[in-house]
């Protein structure tokens, strides 16, 4: 019986699943089959996508140039039902098959009775609506692509951090950065040269190339400008603490751009942050037009040291909803009068597919509605979030991770309890002759600590926050049932913890019923967890990961048995 076969696309990645009806003998793997017309091109190309990784025993020499080894997954097949391929970029159309390859390492052959039939073609990031787009970056310093950039290049991650905005760097910059820097930078271009009026609720101002952006606005530019996140020194009390503007450069760079922002508007921190990064486009005639909501802090790091994400709302109703919420952070200064926490505590409806909320709000009601949309969730739940705490939407997935009727996947930058909350969930994690079931649900972001197969040694966790920074995985999002009637998707700024409900400036919005956007949002989620479950397996068990694929057919069974209710849940 063929190979079945699905796939899964946003802007900037294609996710494929397949499944076979059983053991197929002999086989040592599949072979992914992709025919691909790049952007702005006609000629169609076909290939097998490489595999890093070759056979348990093999000797691969290493290239006098250090990079890796990489062979056609008709040599040096796949042993698994899942992969991202993440060389489609924006704008290429894309088809793919799987074809099980026979037989022994160094002689395999395809079994093109049993191959999966070609997918239909995919334009990457081609949508039919236009209401939400989805847009992320490539923040992820732990991995093999940076390992070998930080060498080749002597990098320590701090001097990479600190030289990201150095010509010598613009490239890397710009990979990371991927689509989203380049959406949020069109952005301030198109308000530019159209000669129309934007708004600004912003928490962290820093990347040169942004701020350049606003210079170029001038006094069309409108900003409620935070001043970050501020630590009282030891005597200094929080109020004299709170005078401090982690923004300063970028405050007095706009200022002298005559753009509308004060040299005191919203200083909470200490105590509390404004930590709103929301964005509202005027249309010619000075009304709302669209938002932009998102995780991403407008700073360099922001854009490509962290995962992250942006939404472009092209929605003059719920721009409006946005623009309602600067006018009352304006008014407000730097306090919490009655008539800001009233209107937060309130649901901003337009229609019933889009709720919109902001905080602080009393009682808790935001963390009540996200329980209340995630609760709902029929198939599963797919979620990266920042620092959640112990008291708001982790809890709640956590215990929804114990019912086996739903599929629950996430990756938590800081959990509560760093890597013991990894306990609290059970999924199989197959490697090679070991089969243990693991807590791997949920996980924490590591890096690969020593070099082993094709692997190099990457950046570390512990690295990555005394060097880099403190947000590995920054974004703020959770999937309901993307594949089902009713898909739910929620982003934006809110942390989803009792902090951002009680102490902040925040906001989310609840999207029901996209099935492109959540197919988006569920691809985008799926490579981080992806990305993390194995460096997370390593980390938990202290064993040697494995030196190859298998040259024989008995890692089938046991890895089919483990992915039966993830292939489930992707359509298989």
């Amino acid at each position: 019986m063929p190979a079945k076969l699905k796939v899964y696309c946003n802007e900037d990645d294609a996710l494929l699943y397949w499944s076979i009806a059983k053991p197929i003998p002999d086989c040592r793997g599949f072979a992914i089959e992709r025919k691909i017309t790049r952007q702005g091109q006609t000629q169609e190309a076909r290939a097998f996508l490489p595999n890093r990784t070759g056979f348990e025993g093999e000797k691969i020499p290493t290239p006098p140039d250090g990079k890796p080894v990489l062979k056609p997954s008709t040599e040096w097949p796949f042993q698994r039902f899942n992969w991202t391929d993440h060389d489609a970029n924006t704008g290429d159309k894309v088809s793919y098959r799987i074809v099980p390859m026979v037989g022994k390492a160094g002689d395999l052959k395809p079994a093109e009775d049993q191959a999966s039939d070609w997918s239909g073609p995919r334009a990457l990031g081609e949508q039919k609506s236009e209401r939400f787009q989805s847009f992320f970056n490539r923040g992820f310093v732990m991995s093999q692509f940076m390992a070998r950039y930080l060498a080749e290049n002597k990098l320590t991650p701090k001097k990479f951090k600190d030289n990201i905005n150095d010509d010598t760097e613009a490239k890397i910059k710009r990979f990371l950065g991927g689509d989203l820097r380049k959406a949020v930078l069109d952005q301030l271009e198109s308000a530019a040269n159209e000669k129309r009026e934007i708004y600004l609720a912003m928490f962290e101002l820093s990347d040169p190339e942004l701020v350049a952006g606003l210079v170029k606005l001038g006094k069309r530019a409108h900003l409620v400008l935070a001043n970050g996140s501020i630590t009282a020194k030891k005597g200094e009390g929080a109020a004299n603490a709170r005078k401090r503007d982690e923004n300063a450069d970028a405050r007095k760079k706009l200022i002298r751009a005559k753009v509308d922002v004060a040299l005191h508007d919203r200083f909470l921190s200490p105590g509390a942050l404004g930590h709103n990064k929301f964005m509202v486009g005027m249309d010619k005639k000075g009304k709302p037009a669209t938002a932009w909501t998102g995780s991403t802090n407008w700073a360099s790091t922001g854009l490509c040291t962290q995962v992250n994400n942006g939404l472009l709302i092209n929605d003059p109703q719920v721009a409006a909803v946005y623009f309602q919420q600067w006018k009352l952070l304006r008014a407000a200064k730097s306090a919490f009068p009655t008539t800001l926490t009233t209107s937060n505590s309130k649901p901003h409806n337009v229609g019933k597919d889009v709720t919109v909320w902001f905080t602080r709000a009393n009682k808790k009601v935001d963390l009540a509605a996200l329980d209340d949309a995630v609760k709902g969730a029929k198939e599963g739940v797919l979620f990266l979030m920042f620092m959640p705490g112990s008291a708001g939407l982790l809890t709640t997935v956590t215990r929804m991770s114990g019912d086996p009727k739903l599929y629950v996947r996430g990756v938590v930058s800081t959990l509560p309890n760093g890597t013991g909350d990894e306990s609290a969930l059970d999924v199989t994690i197959v490697n090679n002759d070991q089969h243990k079931a693991l807590h791997l649900d949920i996980i924490q972001p590591e890096g690969v600590k020593h070099p082993f197969a094709n692997f190099a040694a990457e950046v570390t966790r512990k690295q990555f926050l005394g060097e880099v920074g403190h947000a590995i995985i920054h974004s703020k999002v959770a999937v309901v049932d993307p594949f089902g009637a009713n898909p739910v998707v929620i982003t934006g700024s809110h942390n989803f913890s009792a902090s951002a409900s009680s102490k902040n400036d925040e906001n989310f919005i609840i999207i029901r019923g996209d099935k492109e956007l959540a197919e988006a949002y569920a691809v985008n989620i799926e490579a981080a967890y992806e990305h993390y479950v194995y460096r997370a397996y390593l980390e938990q068990t202290n064993n040697k990961p494995f030196n190859g694929l298998k040259d024989n057919d008995a890692w089938q069974g046991p890895k089919l048995k483990a992915a039966q209710q993830e292939l489930e849940f992707w359509g298989l």
